[in-house]
């Protein structure tokens, strides 16, 4: 590869992250070319560009490898209404608590109804 070649890849890696950035900033590409002193006509012959050599690239035909995580089995408690000592009510959900529930489980629990 030329020095050329080089210079010219450097510079769409340049713009690559600077078109990212673009979409990111919620400006329109009008304002935050004008805020960085360049043209739109730039931004999009470089954007252009970009997604001209991303679409004639091959490509990957390996498929990334998917990992499972195995999840211990809750713990199996039968409860019986009866034995209910409270009812936490946030919005319109509610939550009964049991004698046995332990302090982790309950706050886990409160933040799972606050989400409801």
């Amino acid at each position: 590869m030329t020095s050329t070649e080089l210079k010219h890849q450097a510079r769409l890696r340049e713009w690559a992250e600077a078109i990212q950035n673009c979409r990111s900033s919620g400006l329109s590409v009008r304002q935050w070319c004008r805020e960085r002193g360049t043209t739109t006509t730039t931004y999009y012959r470089c954007e252009r560009e970009l997604l001209s050599a991303a679409s004639s690239m091959t490509p990957q035909t390996e498929v990334p490898a998917v990992a499972f995580a195995e999840l211990p089995v809750p713990k199996q408690v039968c409860c019986n209404t009866t034995e209910r000592s409270a009812t936490l009510r946030i919005g319109n959900a509610s939550l009964d608590l049991y004698p046995n529930c332990d302090t982790e489980q309950m706050k886990t629990l409160v933040e799972l109804l606050r989400l409801c």
